[in-house]
């Protein structure tokens, strides 16, 4: 698929949202699943390929995962955002010059609800100031020439998720070049 822009960083998806792609997210996200894992991240790697044209070349980016809630990690015993990205990440330095760096340099800072049942408004609402950025990860993501730096996500249905992550990345001076999703819903572009 080719690229949109949330908020003005263009957004690159693999594939529309649909039942299969759920099946895939669900046994990513809750049974920690290594093929369906490996099959989003390849969407991510896809995404990738068609993005890194549109950004100046260097050696090193750095991809930077939408966080879980810590309960929701606990719950799973895992951190599902952190290694699909880091599947991303071993794809893309296996098929490319470059060294990739996983940053989880966004954290969920207070209580947010599971956002799978909630409308648009009820999305903004429950994600609006939830995310803050890990200090240790700033300079390496900034600095006087920025890397490339992309946001991962499994899937973008609304777009509120990752309007945080640029909330957030954006207080501390720092804007992405762009979103890479396995998936995304037609929905956010309406």
């Amino acid at each position: 698929m080719g690229w949109r822009e949330i908020d003005g960083v263009p957004l690159w998806a693999g594939a529309y949202y649909g039942d299969e792609l759920a099946q895939l997210i669900l046994l990513t996200k809750e049974e920690n699943n290594l093929q369906a894992r490996n099959y989003l991240a390849r969407l991510i790697v896809e995404t990738f390929m068609s993005a890194k044209a549109n950004f100046n070349q260097s050696a090193v980016l750095a991809l930077v995962p939408i966080p879980s809630s810590a309960l929701a990690n606990r719950k799973r015993g895992y951190r599902h955002s952190y290694l699909l990205a880091r599947r991303a990440a071993a794809l893309i330095e296996r098929t490319t010059a470059y060294r990739v760096e996983v940053r989880e340099a966004l954290r969920v800072n207070r209580k947010v609800a599971d956002q799978s049942n909630l409308n648009r408004a009820q999305r903004v609402r429950n994600i609006s100031g939830a995310y803050s950025v890990e200090s240790r990860h700033i300079s390496r993501i900034s600095g006087s020439i920025p890397e490339p730096s992309f946001l991962i996500d499994d899937l973008v249905t609304s777009g509120t998720s990752i309007r945080e992550g640029l909330r957030a990345l954006g207080e501390q001076g720092i804007t992405p070049s762009g979103v890479l999703a396995a998936g995304v819903s037609p929905r956010v572009f309406s």
